[in-house]
């Protein structure tokens, strides 16, 4: 491997940083025994600095010392630095919460003494450390109370990177337009103030989230003015950096011979100047590309190499990463021996570190190796410890993954209850497409359970029918001993005179009883029959449910594509048809046609853009909120055009209504595309009605209108993409509408006349 050839450069970049490491510390020491009173603390605490990383049990060891005598002198400002330093060794130990404790005291004594700097620097360590704790809302607080203060005191650089942290803290919590918010903020600072690498820093920032965003063509436009602007400063780590960035969007949309280039131009440059830790991430990079494309060997050969390397910088988390990859990969190969090695060193490491989505994700890679090698007992075991972890967290396609896991497990061993239990959970929380695969899969489980319970009723039928049989057979034979007594002649008539009656009584009873055998038999098979409908139905349900899921998802992912693809020519057709008007004089024809062009391409990007709502993922956040207000929102909305078309718009309730947990912005775009439908149902005019109501724990809302309705043939279809019978629309609007119902688990309902109108009927489950 390359890293080879670069190992002597390494020891040698290694040796002097090491040298210079030393150098420090043992002048630090000299001065140490030389100074007195608050100066001597000072250097303590330097020393004890200095040995975060080298020795944090040293660390520790001298920061206590700085304390001691820093509370024997009274020494406010030495003991706040003293303890900020023992918490510094703390989170270095991988010790977070006692690094946390530490690091409170430190910033308690520095507000008594109202030194902001310091307290700004106290601060960023507390969202430092509650970051590494995934603790993101507390870092969240921590940051913007740090960035008041900057503020307070006008430093604009310290105001730059405030805005950075908070930046990095609403991406990792998937908020990415609060993220872009104030990383634009930051760069637009650090190019007032000409600070070169704060700006280039803060441009990748932007790049990254673009690409978590999918926009990859803007994603590269930053990374290529980050790049430009290290290129001009010679700053290349910063460099090597947004190369790795840039091989990564190209890694994502698929393009491996280009991200491998970057890569390797990437890796090259973090080898010269000894970075350890780019270095294994980027060997890490190259070995998931090679993993994708099924070159196991080679791909573990990059996970070892970058295993190594994290191991020898001590960082757990690294090695935890690469573990899992180096398992999963054996895994693959079906090397389980050594896969379940590399995954139960990842595991541990993850428990070191706390990372609780990395110990859900590797007992689940854990679980499918005992899975796959028929220990299916070991294999639930690992699957409910991640499935436990994967719900608390939230880890959304994790759970899917393990659902589907442990319901093949039960299918497998027959027990196929249990098996569709888990099944119905994956579907309940899969928001995307189910292949018709594994619509077969649930149809073919529930048809297992309904047959099971078929044969336990038939078991039943065929009790009742053994019982049935044994009273006709009494019956036959009581018939056979009177023809006997008849044959004797009249010696017998009173034995015959008896015995008639005697069979006539007990005709009698056993009619009685077989009336009654076959009354419960009859109610028995009534209720096995509304069990049986009311399961069938239940399945019709769940497969037109799944059915439309796919039909969506499958839209969507179009829809998605077809965007993608026409946004760059259409962009270049707008572009040139702008720059043609604006720079050059034609002929009134050749304006015109111009004009034309760039009219219909703004139109077709609006098209596109409707488009790319459908098609990406909302982000629904729920607050407490009224339907009521929403719907007063919707009203002024469309104030203008209903008097314009001369309609008149009510909104009425039954009483106070309740605010509960809603997304009011999605709700107010649901009913807004509810009431356009209805205005443009009316072209000469009518009247539209709001009425809200609380039924028990739903909020229902009726939406009524007097426009020339919809007709039998097209009710069924209107929430399917694309069907619309207005020619300038999309027919998207009652998609998303009957999508932003379900976020809220809500349901929506039309019934429609032609000529008479239409009533659309919403209903909102009120959370309990």
């Amino acid at each position: 491997m390359k890293i080879k050839i670069f190992s002597l450069l390494l020891m040698m970049v290694m040796f002097l940083s090491l040298f210079a490491q030393t150098a420090e510390i043992d002048s630090l020491k000299t001065e140490v025994k030389k100074l007195t009173g608050t100066e001597r603390i000072n250097a303590i605490n330097q020393l004890s600095k200095a040995f975060w990383q080298e020795d944090p049990e040293l660390s520790i060891e001298n920061g206590n010392r700085a304390l001691v005598l820093s509370q024997e002198l009274k020494y406010k400002r030495g003991e706040a630095e003293a303890i900020k330093n023992i918490g510094g060794a703390y989170y270095y130990l991988g010790d977070f919460d006692t690094a946390v404790e530490h690091f409170i005291q430190s910033l308690e004594i520095r507000k008594k003494i109202g030194d902001k700097t310091d307290i700004i620097n106290a601060l960023n360590n507390l969202g430092i450390v509650q970051e590494s704790l995934n603790n993101y809302e507390q870092a969240l607080d921590y940051y913007i109370e740090s960035l008041k203060l900057e503020e307070e005191i006008g430093n604009k650089i310290g105001i730059a990177s405030s805005l950075n942290y908070i930046g990095t803290v609403y991406e990792k919590l998937s908020d990415y337009h609060k993220a872009l918010e104030y990383f634009r903020r930051s760069e637009h600072i650090y190019q007032e103030i000409e600070n070169k690498y704060g700006q280039a820093l803060t441009l990748a920032n932007i790049g990254s989230i673009f690409r978590v965003l999918t926009n990859y063509d803007k994603a590269i436009e930053y990374l290529l003015r980050a790049l430009k602007i290290h290129e001009e400063t010679e700053d290349k780590d910063g460099i090597a950096s947004t190369l790795w960035i840039i091989g990564m969007i190209y890694d994502d949309i698929g393009e491996r011979d280009k991200a491998l280039d970057y890569y390797h131009r990437s890796l090259k440059m973090k080898e010269e100047l000894g970075n350890l830790f780019g270095i294994a991430g980027i060997l890490n990079n190259i070995g998931i590309i090679y993993d994708d494309m099924k070159q196991y060997d080679i791909a573990i050969e990059y996970y070892i190499d970058s295993h190594d390397i994290y191991k020898e910088i001590s960082n757990p988390n690294g090695v935890a990463d690469a573990s899992n990859n180096i398992g999963v990969a054996y895994k693959n190969q079906q090397k389980y021996e050594q896969a379940l090695q590399y995954l139960q060193e990842s595991l541990d490491s993850y428990k070191i570190i706390g990372r609780k989505k990395g110990i859900a994700a590797t007992l689940n890679n854990i679980a499918t190796v005992f899975k796959e090698t028929k220990q299916y007992s070991q294999a639930l075991d690992y699957f409910n410890r991640a499935l436990i972890i994967a719900e608390e967290i939230k880890v959304r396609d994790l759970q899917i993954e393990i659902y589907e896991n442990i319901s093949e497990i039960y299918s497998i061993k027959k027990n196929y209850e249990t098996s569709l239990h888990y099944y119905k959970l994956y579907s309940s929380i899969k928001d995307s497409t189910f292949t018709k695969e594994r619509m077969e899969i649930i149809s073919g489980m529930q048809t297992t359970y309904e047959v099971e319970l078929l044969l336990e009723d038939q078991e039943k039928e065929i009790v009742l029918l053994q019982k049935d049989n044994e009273i006709y057979k009494l019956r036959s034979d009581k018939q056979n001993l009177a023809l006997l007594l008849l044959v004797f002649g009249l010696f017998i008539l009173m034995v015959i005179g008896f015995v008639f009656f005697y069979r006539y009584n007990l005709n009698k009873k056993a009619k009685i009883k077989l009336e009654k055998e076959v009354e419960e038999r009859t109610h028995d098979l009534k209720k096995t029959n509304i069990k049986l409908t009311k399961e069938i139905q239940e399945r019709k349900e769940l497969q037109n449910q799944l059915m439309r899921s796919e039909r969506l998802a499958g839209v969507g992912e179009l829809a998605a594509g077809i965007a993608h693809e026409i946004r760059n020519p259409l962009g270049n057709i707008s572009s040139s048809a702008q720059i043609c008007l604006s720079k050059f004089k034609h002929p009134k024809e050749v304006q015109q046609f111009l004009e034309i062009i760039q009219e219909d391409s703004n139109k077709a990007n609006s098209i596109i853009k409707g488009l790319l709502d459908f098609a990406n993922p909302r982000d629904v956040k729920f607050k407490k909120g009224s339907i009521y207000k929403v719907l007063k929102n919707v009203i002024k909305r469309i104030d203008a055009r209903c008097q314009e078309k001369n309609i008149k718009v009510s909104l009425d309730s039954s009483g106070v209504l309740p605010n509960f947990l809603i997304d009011a912005k999605w709700l107010e775009q649901a009913f807004l595309n509810l009431a356009v439908n209805a205005i443009n149902a009316m072209p000469n005019g009518g009247e539209l009605k709001f009425y809200v109501e609380q039924i028990k724990n739903t909020i229902k809302v009726n939406c009524t209108d007097t426009g020339h309705g919809i007709s039998k043939k097209n009710i069924s279809k209107v929430f399917d993409p694309f069907f619309t019978t207005r020619e300038d629309g999309v027919g998207l609007g009652l998609s998303l509408t009957h999508q932003i119902f379900e976020d809220h688990k809500g349901s929506i309902q039309i019934e429609s006349k032609e000529k008479v109108g239409t009533e659309v009927i919403v209903e909102i489950p009120i959370p309990i």
